[in-house]
């Protein structure tokens, strides 16, 4: 009977810790790659990560989806697709 509560009890605080912390995303890592790398195929992670400020690890790993990029860059890819030639 003891055994039962204890579990209860950290089912409750993954559930709290799920709420807090959340786990959405603004983008799918696969479609935020896909989109990118036809925008710019080639050396996409240090494009982005120029746009951003960051060096070129930190822009492979939002290709990855290890990091969730950051609001200037997913910019940058609507203004991109939505811009007139």
């Amino acid at each position: 009977m003891h055994g039962t509560l204890p579990k209860r009890v950290e089912y409750a605080r993954k559930i709290e810790r799920r709420i807090c912390q959340g786990d959405e995303k603004i983008v799918s890592a696969g479609r935020f790659a896909v989109v990118a790398k036809a925008l710019w195929p080639l050396k996409t992670a240090a494009h982005i990560a120029a746009i951003a400020g960051s060096d070129e690890r930190t822009g492979a790993r939002w290709l990855s989806g290890e990091f969730e990029p950051p609001g200037i860059v997913i910019a940058a890819i609507v203004t991109e697709i939505t811009k007139r030639d």
